[in-house]
């Protein structure tokens, strides 16, 4: 006989299988759902990664190390090849070997800028603000990503949540002063932590790492930093071997790695445009001698009372001490050597400081976690309960960063930022487009230099060269070349021969009228404030004109920002168009 129901209480309701999310408990920490919760870590990672995100976005496309990229991948979309020599000036002479470093990162920023053109449609500069606006996106995404490989690396390599996000923090300390800047190596920046969360483990079994230096080394020159990281580790890893051993060359690990190296090495040496030679090419590139004594970047750090990444640099210094003198944990003799190469490398060279932002906590991240074991409020804290609520939180963080964001404004207004409003005023876009088309009345930015091609130059329009510094150029090369010559950024192209006969220009010394007269120079633009020669001589010249001086103008906070333009009366006739 079977037993009768239990009436005393009332059966449990039966869930409508109509309902949404029927059958499942919210509440309920065992449910089916409770695996896909996320908890108060998660929450503050996704706060950080959307920060990064927005930031990227936010910052107004500076007017060097993008536009003249941009150019190069536009030529090869268009004509389906890599160049093998300079396409856009006439005076490339052949002495500096022609290399192509960014071939991937080149096209990918045209393709970006192009799709930005389409969805913004309208006018000319409606379709430029479209552009850069894809661009600020492209930057954000990538800053984003970048943040969210970081965070699994210093996860995977410290095991502690908080740890890791302590790591990112630092990250973003040491690299505020670079987010700033769109440029290709922002590429490199998410190859390198892509190489971190790869070697925060069984580097060895990671065999995938061949086929991403070989995209890295045809997208930017910095992955030689990988293969310095690489070797590094492996030379670290046999010393440490060798003394307890005796017979480091049997250990699994670094036959291993040994052999990661070495294909790594094929893969990149071989999957270029310049077959093994690309390796000497590059570190051409990195002894130019107009790139160590012009460029700042690439000069070595001075350490004044001035703001700089010098203090970036003494302050990690001090962070590497007070953490390795407390921690009960040792040094692998691998992060010893890191920290040492790279430390030199970056007080030798300004632009090393970018990758030591992001080795430095990655070193430190396991003497952090010891650190933090030791203190009591670390050890009680109780992991994060997974819910609902925290992970409707954590979605609710991602879409605020967004509205925050500027992409938000595109998709709320129909339309992206003006275009003036989303570059930086330092880029000559109202100069190239007066010179570009004259004729049209709402691009005579300049009255002065209009009058003078409407009455001194054939046809009204500008013919000749421009002399530009190499920040100034970089857009008027996007914009201008090869129809109208002009000098731009991409230094390491050219012999220093050519650059010091520039500098005479810039520097307003004797001779600097006949330079001008070689390169059939008809304009000049320059940064103001850094050519108080120059302007004194071009003041006095009667055969030129300045038409904009903004010389300690306060509506340009930055003085990089400040262009001094001038344009010769009666043009040099000659020249080449």
């Amino acid at each position: 006989m079977e037993p009768l129901p239990d009436r005393s209480s009332p059966p449990e309701p039966r869930p409508d299988p109509t309902a949404v999310g029927a059958g499942y408990d919210f509440s309920d920490q065992d449910s089916s759902l409770a695996p896909y919760y996320l908890q108060t870590h998660h929450i503050i990672a996704v706060f950080l990664v959307g920060f990064g995100f927005t930031l990227g976005t936010m910052f107004y496309l500076w007017h060097t190390d993008i536009w003249g990229h941009m150019r190069y991948g536009q030529w090869i979309h268009e004509n389906h090849r890599i160049p093998d020599g300079e396409p856009f000036s006439p005076w490339w002479d052949g002495r500096q070997p022609f290399t192509q470093f960014y071939t991937i990162s080149q096209l990918g920023l045209y393709y970006v800028y192009v799709a930005g053109e389409r969805l913004a449609g309208g006018d000319d500069v409606s379709r430029m603000a479209g552009g850069v606006e894809m661009l600020r996106v492209l930057h954000g995404i990538f800053t984003a990503l970048r943040f969210t490989i970081l965070i699994a690396a210093f996860l995977r390599f410290g095991r502690s949540w908080p740890v890791a996000l302590l790591g990112l923090v630092a990250v973003l300390l040491l690299d505020l002063s670079n987010l700033a800047v769109l440029r290709p190596q922002i590429f490199g920046q998410v190859f390198c932590a892509l190489l971190l969360l790869a070697i925060s483990r069984d580097v060895a079994a990671r065999v995938g790492l061949p086929v991403m230096f070989a995209v890295w080394a045809n997208t930017h020159g910095s992955y030689l930093i990988g293969f310095i990281l690489l070797v590094l580790l492996l030379v670290g890893r046999i010393y440490e071997l060798a003394t307890l051993t005796g017979k480091p060359w049997r250990d699994y690990q670094v036959q291993r790695l040994a052999l990661v190296v070495a294909l790594s090495l094929t893969a990149a040496g071989t999957l270029n445009p310049y077959g093994p030679s690309y390796y000497q090419r590059t570190l051409a590139l990195g002894n130019h001698p107009s790139l160590l004594t012009a460029v700042g970047e690439w000069k070595s750090l001075t350490f004044e009372w001035a703001p700089g990444w010098h203090w970036i640099l003494l302050l990690s210094l001090i962070v590497i001490a007070a953490t390795v003198t407390t921690s009960r944990r040792s040094v692998p003799p691998a992060h010893v050597l890191i920290l040492i190469l790279f430390g030199i490398g970056a007080g030798l060279q300004t632009r090393m400081v970018i990758w030591w932002a992001m080795l430095v906590p990655w070193v430190l991240i396991p003497h952090w976690v010891d650190l933090a074991s030791r203190f009591e409020p670390y050890t009680l804290l109780p992991p994060g309960i997974p819910s609902l609520r925290k992970t409707m939180l954590a979605v609710v963080v991602a879409l605020a960063a967004f509205m925050w964001s500027t992409p938000a404004g595109w998709v709320i207004d129909g339309k992206p930022s003006a275009f003036e409003d989303a570059v930086s005023p330092g880029t000559p876009w109202r100069l190239a487009r007066q010179l570009k088309h004259p004729e049209e009345p709402d691009a005579a930015w300049l009255p002065e230099l209009a009058t003078i091609l409407q009455k001194n130059y054939p046809d009204r329009r500008f013919s000749g060269s421009i002399l530009a510094t190499p920040m100034q150029g970089d857009y008027l090369m996007w914009a201008l070349a090869p129809d109208i010559p002009v000098t731009y950024t991409h230094i390491h192209l050219f012999h220093p021969d050519f650059w010091q006969e520039l500098g005479i220009v810039g520097s307003g010394s004797p001779g600097w009228w006949d330079v001008l007269e070689k390169y059939q120079v008809n304009l000049v633009i320059v940064e103001a404030d850094f050519a108080p020669d120059l302007r004194q001589e071009l003041t006095k010249s009667p055969g030129w004109k300045i038409v904009l001086d903004e010389t300690g103008s306060p509506d340009k906070p930055q003085p990089l920002n400040r262009q001094l333009i001038a344009v010769r009366i009666h043009p040099l006739l000659n020249t080449t168009r």
